[in-house]
């Protein structure tokens, strides 16, 4: 079994991997909790071989939802508060001319279907999460989803057409994006 959690992690006992040894479950200086049920989906797929936020302060107030984004591991994580809503995978930018930038961010407006300036290409279910607009979340193209996984964009975060309309409508103007 790969280590999914720092050494630091508690260890528990979990129904789900019971086959697995057991599920590792920490919690961040926020308190957080990644649950049993998220690690065994992410181990299962091989998708990450640790859970990338572990003692950043990434639990939100009670009910506050916002969005954590792994450049490393290609994932986007949704909690409300303490709680996992979604989890997802995600392509930022394609290092080093098309790095996504790492940081705090929040959710400035919000777009329906606009149409790049730059690339010319429509960029559904777009999230501006930078001043300048250049940068947000948004649906990637059809063409491209089975991608997603992979560093590709020119540094916007994309993601598939359900996830990026699921965070539409459920991540509101405001909310934090924390990109590390």
């Amino acid at each position: 079994m790969r280590n999914l959690l720092h050494d630091d992690a508690e260890v528990n006992s979990c129904p789900l991997t019971a086959g697995m040894d057991q599920c590792r479950v920490s919690s961040c200086e926020g308190g957080c909790i990644l649950s049993c049920f998220l690690i065994p989906f992410l181990l299962l797929r091989g998708i990450v071989t640790f859970l990338p936020f572990q003692g950043e302060g990434c639990a939100g107030k009670s009910g506050e939802r916002l969005a954590l984004i792994s450049r490393e591991q290609q994932i986007i994580v949704f909690l409300e508060g303490e709680q996992e809503a979604n989890l997802a995978l995600i392509s930022t930018g394609t290092p080093p001319r098309y790095t996504t930038p790492g940081g705090d961010f929040e959710v400035l407006y919000k777009r329906w279907s606009p149409v790049s300036s730059t690339y010319r290409i429509r960029m559904p279910y777009w999230q501006a999460i930078e001043d300048t607009g250049t940068i947000g979340l948004h649906q990637a193209s059809p063409a491209v989803e089975y991608l997603l996984g992979e560093p590709l964009s020119h540094g916007c975060i994309r993601m598939g057409f359900f996830t990026a309309r699921w965070a539409y409508y459920w991540l509101p103007v405001g909310a934090r994006v924390i990109i590390r």
